[in-house]
């Protein structure tokens, strides 16, 4: 009896595997093993006559570009401009929602999704027509009240924070829904209580929702993370990494060394930091905000 037990699991278990293995072997072959070749090229030089081992050469000569460290604080800039403070709307913005009827949340979710959904390059465009410094709607507002034309793209003061902007306007649909439907697996008895003990609404997200919905917090503040430190389109669509460096980052920086100067080691070893950082960042996020909180 106990063998028949033993050959029906093992033959589940083989069942199991069997279903998973096309995506198991189209992670391996599209994924792990281009992720481990970079790895392996950032510490060679890539020739027509094959590849040449430099060791930290590649790595050497990133650090000694004034460039580099431009674009490595670009990357982490995007970042810090655009996870807190993307998060925070994000919760503002589905809690607003989650006390609407029904009907209400179906429309406001449906906005707010349907740029997740858009091309990135439709909505690059329609940004640039925004920013246009002659005719963009941008200027055009802010020549009622009387202020000059801005160079939104074009000053290197403007161009990495328009970018942001445009991110924080059409990258947030996805958190919203999720955060929207976390809030209502929290008991409506809680809020109740805090009613009746006289707390604000304000309160109540402060001190009810938010802690209860640290595990969906964590997920949207690392996915958001890996997203902000990967910006590619809307750079190359917008401002090819200019004016100066003022926009590009590390993902640009390897589109740059790999396609543009086809130096493919200093490409990988650009891929390789960049990896390092976000692992990083995602592991010290994971630990300072997962919780044990059930409900």
């Amino acid at each position: 009896m106990a063998r028949r037990m033993i050959s029906r699991r093992a033959k589940g278990a083989l069942w199991g595997y069997f279903f998973v293995l096309p995506s198991l072997l189209t992670f391996l072959i599209f994924s792990f093993y281009p992720m481990m070749d970079s790895v392996i090229l950032s510490f060679q030089r890539l020739r027509l006559t094959g590849r040449e081992w430099v060791g930290l050469r590649n790595y050497a000569s990133l650090l000694g570009e004034t460039a580099f460290f431009t674009i490595l604080n670009n990357t982490l800039l995007y970042a810090v401009l655009i996870v807190p403070g993307g998060v925070l709307l994000a919760l503002i913005m589905a809690a607003l929602i989650f006390r609407m009827p029904n009907s209400a949340q179906t429309f406001f979710k449906s906005a707010f999704y349907l740029p997740v959904v858009t091309s990135g390059v439709v909505l690059s465009i329609v940004w640039l027509y925004l920013y246009d410094p002659a005719f963009g709607l941008l200027n055009y507002l802010i020549g009622q009240i009387g202020m000059d034309p801005v160079l939104w793209l074009a000053d290197p003061r403007f161009s990495l924070i328009s970018l942001v902007i445009m991110y924080h306007a059409s990258h947030w649909g996805g958190s919203i829904i999720l955060l929207t439907a976390s809030m209502g697996g929290i008991p409506k008895e809680l809020y109740e209580a805090a009613a009746i003990e006289g707390a604000s609404i304000v309160r109540q997200v402060i001190s009810i929702t938010v802690p209860l919905l640290k595990p969906a917090l964590t997920y949207v503040s690392i996915l958001g993370t890996v997203a902000s430190l990967q910006i590619f389109t809307e750079i190359f669509v917008m401002t090819r990494g200019g004016p100066n460096y003022a926009t590009t980052n590390m993902v640009f920086s390897i589109y740059e060394y790999g396609f543009i100067r086809f130096d493919f080691g200093r490409a990988s070893a650009v891929a390789v930091i960049l990896l390092f950082i976000t692992v990083s960042l995602a592991i010290v996020q994971f630990r300072v905000l997962r919780s044990n909180v059930e409900y």
